[in-house]
């Protein structure tokens, strides 16, 4: 019998390197550096690295590396310095991979034949932000927008003026900051007056620091309890706002090629103008993977090249199968105690959400609830949002919004009975980040939520990583129990 294929994708970039695997047929493991080096966005700094995580890799699953027969390498920060390339003593001849077009392969799983493709970032040898045409096979750039407002470039500049002065934290970490932070604001005319003053200093990448901007906006440089200066809430919301107005705006001109749309790269993430093209029905359906940082750029380059190769997100990382050896009873009975469960069940989702692998749970039954899971648990800013995980058949009863959203990327206003029953999990915007889930998802966490509604209850739970602040989500057992240790929670559920 012919042995099998394998592929092996790298990726360095500058920040959330990571590798893949594949055979001809399906996407079989991928591995996120920072899982195993415990640093949040840490990248490759040397080739002895890859090989450390390729090992790992193969050692998972049961291959060597001369099973593999087929490489792909990110140009951008390629530490080969080429297509010859040395893997665990094997050379190999591989091929050289886009930024662009590695994050438009994460978004292949959706299906659509024909659609709009919106890949916008940080920045890379591609530039930042782009727009795409795709019909059928065939891809085409239709526009460049690397100096339109809607980059990554200006929502790290924002967040280095008021979360984070140092650039690379303020570009990865304080984005998502300054979004949540963004719903304790107000629009202000003035700001909005110094943001169009200053549009091109804010979409500049600032290595250095930001205090020419900070003066122009009369902030001074102190980052200390951001959440208690009005001015700065004030500064997130106008600046959110716009981005994803302007955004909104230039995409509305492009839905006559179709009314499908995918949306890649870090600012993919931006969940507040992912759900405005489907409230407003700009577009009819909207596609974000759960790995479209980054991170996501070698299981990208893999479906990019090989459009075929099946791809069943988002539980690719490491792990077991989870069995259905557990006692449902006791589970419950620990929810509605009010305890906060650290839980571990099979194999890692990968990406920036948690989404039911790896993740702290606990009934968002009271304003309390949240500040534990959050402040307490998890060490995190108070103004920080936790999102919530519900079977999707109930979402019509608690929210507005009805569409699915498996991978937390869409956000949804809580309907009055949602704000009673489950207060944890409602922004102060009225908003909640939403992991909608079916029974084939996960069956387990179904069955619990099944449960709470038999109780009166409503069913959801608070969904949020299982990691303390500063950490990346927890990848083994051994970093579950530690994560556990560190965030005083008061259950561990290990479901292997």
């Amino acid at each position: 019998m012919e042995k099998k294929k394998y592929i092996l994708s790298i990726s360095f970039c500058y920040h959330d390197s990571a590798i893949t695997f594949s055979d001809e047929k399906k996407i079989l493991l991928h591995l996120e550096l920072e899982r195993i080096t415990r640093k949040k966005h840490d990248r490759f700094r040397n080739v002895k690295e890859v090989d450390d995580l390729v090992k790992i890799g193969l050692e998972t699953l049961h291959i060597k590396i001369e099973d593999v027969k087929k490489v792909f390498v990110t140009k951008w920060n390629n530490l080969y310095e080429g297509s010859e390339v040395n893997i665990l003593g094997k050379n190999f001849y591989a091929t050289l991979t886009s930024h662009h077009k590695n994050h438009i392969g994460t978004s292949f799983p959706a299906n659509f034949k024909k659609c709009v493709i919106l890949c916008s970032d940080g920045g890379s040898e591609d530039g930042y932000t782009k727009l795409y045409y795709k019909d059928g096979k065939k891809i085409w750039l239709v526009a460049n927008l690397d100096d339109e407002v809607f980059t990554g470039k200006f929502y790290g500049t924002v967040a280095q003026m008021i979360i984070e002065p140092k650039g690379s934290v303020a570009h990865t970490s304080g984005v998502g900051k300054l979004m949540g932070l963004s719903s304790f604001g107000k629009e202000n005319k003035e700001v909005k007056r110094l943001i169009k003053k200053n549009i091109r200093e804010l979409n500049t990448l600032h290595f250095k620091d930001v205090s020419k901007l900070q003066e122009s906006f009369h902030l001074k440089a102190n980052y200390e309890k951001v959440w208690e200066d009005s001015y700065k809430k004030d500064i997130a919301y106008t600046a959110h706002k716009y981005w994803v107005n302007e955004c909104a705006n230039f995409l509305k001109k492009h839905n006559s090629f179709s009314r499908n749309i995918c949306l890649v790269g870090g600012c993919a993430l931006n969940i507040s103008l992912n759900s405005k093209l489907l409230d407003e029905k700009i577009y009819d359906h909207v596609y974000v993977s759960p790995i479209s940082t980054d991170s996501g750029q070698s299981l990208g380059a893999i479906l990019y090249h090989y459009p075929k190769i099946k791809c069943d997100y988002p539980y690719l990382g490491r792990g077991y199968e989870a069995n259905e050896l557990y006692d449902k009873k006791e589970i419950i009975n620990d929810l509605l105690s009010n305890k906060i469960i650290a839980w571990y069940q099979g194999r890692s989702e990968i990406g920036a959400r948690a989404l039911g692998h790896r993740s702290f749970l606990g009934l968002p039954n009271s304003i309390q609830m949240r500040k534990r899971i959050s402040e307490q648990i998890k060490g995190r800013e108070p103004y920080r949002p936790v999102a919530a995980i519900i079977p999707y058949e109930f979402v019509h009863e608690y929210f507005y919004q009805t569409y699915n959203s498996p991978y937390m990327t869409f956000c949804a206003k809580a309907k009055p009975i949602t704000q009673n029953l489950a207060p944890a999990i409602v922004h102060y915007d009225k908003t909640t980040r939403v992991q909608t889930l079916n029974y084939q998802d996960n069956p387990i966490l179904y069955e619990i939520l099944l449960e709470l509604k038999k109780k009166n209850l409503a069913p959801i739970l608070m969904n949020t990583s299982l990691n303390v602040m500063g950490d990346p989500i927890a990848d083994t057992e051994k970093d579950a129990i530690e994560t556990y240790k560190k965030s005083k929670a008061d259950a561990l559920y290990m479901i292997v």
